[in-house]
């Protein structure tokens, strides 16, 4: 990758998340962090407002925007892939906001390169979801980021009757065959998992809830997996 690209993509990177480290685009860009440096005085220099937060990494003042980024094929190609991937392994509703977002990429591209795209869409191969989809991913992902409390009508495995119950989403995870959520059960006062074809029913609560910022996902994952290789 030549400068222009790293430091343009650089660019785009800045804008992807509140706060990026030096190290994190060096990792990314095979280069040093002396080189991010230099990039992003290169950026400043342009007239990039980019402010740095010490200890933790750099950011663009609020208010900047790129203009419409533009695709290359290779990261059409890849998103396309990905969007037959999804219509294999997960459910409805993150399935349809994929494709309305792959709607709005395809849009900038040329007629000649739109045309490529469909022809690689028609020789992409899957095979039916055997797992229930489900439409609660989406509203699960908005309470997590919201802070909205669930009300789920549930079916536990191997007990014949439903449970109404009020949960604080914390996280979602793909298991490689069904989506679940971990979460905070009002009912059992403690941090349960829900597999979301089990999910009857789902509503948004006008309730909030205080996020526990002691939770770690990956801590919570490798807990788990322990938990798992001890009762197998």
């Amino acid at each position: 990758m030549n400068r222009l690209d790293r430091i343009t993509s650089i660019l785009i990177q800045l804008q992807s998340k509140k706060i990026v480290t030096a190290r994190e685009m060096a990792d990314r860009f095979e280069v040093t962090n002396r080189t991010i440096y230099r990039d992003i005085q290169t950026l400043r220099l342009a007239g990039v407002p980019i402010a740095e937060e010490e200890g933790k990494g750099y950011f663009i003042v609020e208010g900047y925007r790129l203009p419409p980024v533009m695709f290359t094929m290779e990261e059409a190609r890849a998103l396309v892939t990905t969007g037959k991937i999804l219509n294999y392994h997960t459910e409805s509703s993150l399935t349809n906001n994929y494709e309305s977002a792959l709607i709005k990429i395809k849009a900038v591209l040329s007629i000649k390169d739109k045309d490529k795209l469909e022809f690689l869409n028609s020789r992409i191969g899957f095979q039916e979801p055997w797992a229930p989809t489900s439409l609660y991913l989406d509203t699960i992902q908005h309470s997590i980021t919201e802070n909205q409390k669930l009300k789920i009508r549930y079916q536990s495995r191997g007990e014949k009757q439903q449970t109404e119950r009020i949960i604080q989403p914390y996280a979602v995870y793909f298991s490689g065959a069904v989506w679940s959520t971990i979460a905070f059960c009002e009912l059992r006062q403690e941090i349960r998992e829900f597999r979301l074809d089990r999910i009857k029913e789902l509503k948004l609560q006008q309730t909030h809830f205080k996020p526990d910022k002691t939770f770690s996902f990956e801590r919570y994952l490798e807990d788990r997996s322990e938990r798992l290789s001890l009762n197998p």
